[in-house]
């Protein structure tokens, strides 16, 4: 290629990239509760990072400041190295059934960097050489460590994740994902496999030279296809969200307008049904005693019984009593606002997406909020925490909900269960709910909770 086809392509490659980013960045300020509202900052930081380091790889390709170019390399190679960082946590944090276990994998991610980094810096300051000499092995280096992994991890993080919203029904966003998965593989392997040639397995085998010899295409080309097509899916899998999420809200309201007509049902008729038919029922019996068929009079008792139980058990029907996430949202949020002490820090996070959540009925919502108070109370009381954290994540399932504070803990196996008899009941809470809990109190106190949805699931008409 001459350096205007060059120039063209890392135009256009940086563009895809830097693009993606924007788009990502844009979501993530303005739509809070979109699917994967945490990763997109971070696959934001990764577009405009990465299609910065292609941009200035074209600068240097056009050589128009040659007494910086070694500076601009060793900026280009550490913008490079670095977006892929950004991009595993893209990737671990779609992993949402392990967001309360990612500690270690993010310690790994970590580690990788920081050896990246100092090996980086060890050679430039090190060697003899000029930095322009060394520069193609340290982006080999850099693919190998940082560019191949990360992609691997993305396109399993893609796989698995859109494997959860087929469950949740939404089809449409889950193909877009899994065509995602695959470009972000091929991608993967064109940019972390294929470099300059070097003497030593793999890239004796797959190098520039090589793939340029099997195909007479530079492997650029496809790397600049993939980006755009990275870059178009993501735009689409926006266009999709947009689309069910204004379903959802025009489902919402309809079901709201329903719920609200059901709510004045039932109000009519326990203040005005129910009450004509208990005043009836007082008067059969009034009359009990001066009617000969009392056989007859009995049916009408039992028929009139009946059909009050009917009207009870309607008025206590979930249908009725239906909350969704705002509502748990600002009640927890009350709840805080209610227990807020000067010397306590609380930290609320709350991410439960428009389009995976589903309605609850009250009576779970009680019990989340109860369960929440106890463990407040037994923090301040007990535990004399001075930081308590709480965590509500949604996905396909159900609520994870983490409670933990930063007090001494204690033995659970030396738990009495007459004395300690909140931990009790947020057992019994958590059984009434058909949830799951799981205890960690080993120099703090952990409680982990998991929900499952109950009421309505998804519409036909939300799902494409």
């Amino acid at each position: 290629m001459n350096i205007q086809q060059t120039v063209i392509l890392y135009f256009i490659y940086g563009l895809s990239f830097f693009s993606m980013g924007m788009l990502s960045m844009f979501q993530y300020f303005n739509h809070r509760d979109f699917l994967f509202h945490r990763s997109l900052f971070f696959l934001a930081i990764f577009g405009l990072t990465h299609g910065s380091a292609e941009w200035l790889i074209m600068f240097n390709r056009l050589n128009l400041y040659p007494d910086y170019q070694s500076t601009l390399s060793i900026l280009i190679l550490l913008l490079y190295g670095s977006s892929f960082y950004f991009l595993d946590f893209f990737a671990l944090h779609l992993f949402t059934e392990f967001r309360f276990h990612q500690r270690n994998i993010k310690w790994l991610i970590r580690f990788v960097f920081f050896t990246w980094i100092v090996v980086v810096v060890i050679i430039l300051f090190q060697s003899n050489l000029k930095i322009m000499d060394i520069l193609d092995g340290l982006i080999l280096f850099t693919r190998y460590l940082t560019a191949l992994p990360s992609g691997i991890l993305t396109t399993i993080a893609l796989i698995v994740y859109q494997g959860q919203l087929r469950k949740a029904k939404i089809v449409s966003i889950a193909n877009a994902l899994s065509l995602l998965a695959v470009i972000f593989l091929l991608y993967t392997l064109s940019t972390g496999l294929i470099g300059e040639y070097f003497d030593f397995f793999p890239a004796r085998f797959l190098n520039r030279e090589a793939f340029i010899q099997s195909t007479n295409i530079p492997i650029e080309v496809f790397r600049i296809l993939f980006a755009i097509g990275i870059s178009a899916i993501m735009f689409v899998v926006n266009l999709f969200y947009d689309r069910l999420k204004f379903k959802q809200e025009r489902f919402i309201i309809q079901k709201q307008i329903s719920i609200n007509e059901r709510r004045r049902m039932g109000s009519q008729l326990h203040d005005v049904v129910l009450q004509q038919l208990f005043v009836a029922k007082l008067n059969l019996d009034q009359l009990d005693e001066n009617i000969e068929d009392r056989q007859s009079l009995q049916s009408v008792r039992e028929n009139l019984q009946s059909s009050m139980q009917q009207i009870r058990d309607f008025l206590k029907s979930p249908v009725i009593r239906r909350v969704d996430m705002d509502d748990l949202r600002q009640e927890i949020e009350m709840l805080l606002f209610e227990e807020a002490l000067p010397n306590l820090k609380v930290n609320f996070e709350f991410d439960v997406p428009l389009i995976l959540s589903r309605p609850i009925d009250s009576q779970s919502m009680n019990n989340i909020i109860y369960i929440i108070r106890e463990f407040l109370i037994n923090s301040k009381k007990y535990a004399h925490a001075s930081r308590i954290e709480i965590s509500c994540i949604g996905n396909h399932e159900g609520l994870l909900l983490r409670l933990k504070d930063n007090g001494p803990g204690f033995n659970l196996n030396e738990v009495d269960s007459n004395s300690h008899f909140g931990i009790n009941v947020i057992r019994n809470r958590v059984e009434l709910c058909q949830g799951r809990i799981k205890w960690d109190t080993h120099n703090k106190t952990q409680c982990d909770l998991f929900i499952p949805w109950k009421g309505i699931s998804y519409d036909a008409n939300l799902t494409s």
